[in-house]
């Protein structure tokens, strides 16, 4: 298996890299940029903003069940099959999405794009990891991280400018950048794909049920799951706030959440190079207390809609981006070094647990915002931290062993 992902790193370029951190970042950014479009598609669509909601699981359901099961076929059919596949179906639904003149249409073209990164997104990370050596895998994750965090955080940002022009001009960069990844893909040099002599469906669930049964793996699910009701649920229902409440404009909910998603970039891949020098430990523990911290900050703000509150709640949203950064490269970490022969399988789950949660948000969320506003979303996200946070705390517990033995075994 050395040999084989020796063969892979030199066959790739160093350009295979920068495609990976480009595309890792398209997927978060397509999916937040409805943070800063309430506004402007509920008029263009004639709808309310709680209508716009709709567009939120529209992508993220899609995009996380068929999350659950891409990175195991590519385990078996090979990355770059699949990833053409993705970029292909993204590409329909980005097309799709210029062309909406109803939400019908728009939710379309997010069912669509979500089924289609769904194909790309656990195998960019289980990519990266087959062209990467075993000692620099953390790092590789921290760059990882940090590309979906830019995604999450200048996706609004870029978003917020480009509706001066025309929400649709959004989607026509991405038709762009997704154009140009496919015709790499498709041309570029292939690595060495092996075929396993059982490749049909039973090889494909075993795939999925060795690890399932794994208990670190149930806890690294898990948190994937809660995280989303976290730093994402807090980014979501802000922005909708904000914008019904109009006490800002996009363009200044787009700075924040450019400032917050920077700062993630910069807190994921510092999280990355303390994992390859010491471990998770520092991390976890750091990620949590920033967590709390910031929750706390916001609850202090108060009511969202007075203006005087406003800077207490934007130091506690970066903040809430910043233990992001930190806690999602760590579990990202997790899900590469649990199994060796399986990483498509685990980043996929992660990926596949991540999302749902995040598609469940406004589901969740709804029924607590509308009994006691803002303030009882902010306590139901403390108490998902603090389960969340003795879950992470297992995983690392469970994991030690676990994670020195593979991080010995040659790849």
């Amino acid at each position: 298996m050395h040999q084989n992902c020796q063969t892979q790193a030199t066959s790739f370029s160093k350009s295979i890299e920068f495609i990976i951190f480009l595309l890792f970042l398209l997927g978060p950014l397509t999916g937040n940029i409805i943070n800063v479009l309430f506004g402007v598609l509920s008029a263009d669509f004639n709808v309310t903003t709680d209508h716009i909601l709709i567009a939120i699981p529209a992508f993220m359901f899609p995009f996380a069940i068929t999350q659950l099961f891409s990175g195991a076929i590519s385990d078996i059919k090979g990355r770059i099959p699949v990833l053409i596949l993705g970029l292909i179906l993204f590409l329909i639904a980005m097309v799709i999405a210029v062309s909406s003149f109803s939400l019908g249409m728009y939710v379309i073209a997010n069912l669509i794009g979500g089924v289609g990164f769904g194909f790309i997104n656990p195998i960019l990370i289980a990519l990266m990891t087959d062209i990467t050596p075993p000692p620099l895998i953390p790092k590789k994750m921290g760059y990882l991280s940090a590309s979906a965090n830019l995604g999450v955080g200048i996706g609004p940002l870029i978003a917020s400018q480009m509706i001066l022009i025309s929400w649709q001009s959004i989607y026509v960069l991405f038709i762009v950048i997704t154009s140009f990844c496919l015709v790499y893909f498709i041309f570029t040099k292939k690595p060495p794909k092996i075929v396993k002599e059982e490749s049909g469906i039973r090889i494909f669930l075993s795939q999925l049920s060795k690890e399932w049964r794994r208990f670190p793996v149930i806890l690294m699910i898990l948190s994937a799951f809660l995280i989303s009701h976290t730093y994402i649920a807090l980014n979501i229902w802000i922005s909708k706030t904000l914008t019904q409440a109009h006490v800002v404009n996009e363009t200044i909910i787009g700075i924040i959440l450019g400032i917050a998603g920077i700062g993630a970039a910069i807190t994921g891949i510092l999280t990355g190079f303390l994992i390859k020098r010491r471990d998770a430990k520092i991390p976890l523990f750091a990620g949590s207390l920033i967590l709390v911290c910031s929750l706390a900050i916001l609850l202090v703000s108060g009511d969202v809609t007075i203006h005087k509150s406003f800077i207490f709640l934007s130091l506690g949203w970066i903040l809430a981006s910043l233990s992001g950064g930190i806690l999602f490269t760590s579990i990202t970490y997790y899900s590469q070094v649990l199994s060796l022969e399986r990483r498509g399988a685990l980043a996929g789950s992660l990926t596949a647990a991540y999302f749902t949660g995040i598609a469940l948000v406004p589901t969740t969320l709804a029924p607590v915002s509308n009994v006691f506003s803002i303030t009882g979303v902010y306590f139901a996200i403390l108490f998902v931290s603090i389960i969340f946070i003795i879950v992470i705390m297992l995983l690392y517990i469970f994991t030690k062993h676990i994670v020195k033995h593979i991080e010995k075994t040659p790849d």
